[in-house]
């Protein structure tokens, strides 16, 4: 343990924290932005999925509408927290790291959370096929910006 000790802190030393800041501000806000034009482009291109939505197994619009909107500041934590404890392992270009965070973010904490509230909750498969790929591409947009900006 002592070993590692030494690492952690060095590490530390080298971030740099506003570039870091920085980079997770700029994911959620690119994050927001796709999650507000994927629930347009859901509206209009698969309205019978739009139409669960009015299910009672959601809120009404109300008190927690705010939760929509701070979810990709939440999620860009996360992403970024996990970058910059394995950017070192994820090997390639720019894409190919951002798929590569992508789809361990979906296999590890979308796919079980999905797989719980399907069986749990009234919403259709469709709906929460929906739910993946949004996810997924949530995560790629993080990947692309943390790629970019830290690599």
């Amino acid at each position: 343990m002592s070993s590692i000790q030494p690492n952690i802190v060095q590490s530390a030393r080298n971030v740099n924290f506003g570039k870091v800041i920085f980079a997770w501000l700029l994911a959620g806000i690119i994050m927001l932005l796709l999650g507000l034009a994927m629930v347009y482009i859901c509206i209009h291109l698969f309205p019978r999925i739009a139409d669960e939505y009015f299910s009672p197994v959601f809120r009404r619009a109300g008190e927690t509408d705010w939760t929509f909107y701070v979810h990709p500041f939440i999620l860009s934590f996360g992403l970024k927290w996990f970058w910059e404890r394995y950017k070192g392992i994820l090997k390639g270009g720019v894409l190919l790291r951002a798929i590569e965070v992508a789809l361990v973010y979906g296999l590890v904490a979308l796919l079980p959370i999905l797989w719980l509230t399907f069986s749990a909750i009234d919403v259709s498969l469709k709906m929460t096929i929906t739910w993946f790929v949004y996810g997924i591409l949530q995560a790629f947009a993080a990947g692309i910006v943390f790629a970019k900006l830290n690599p």
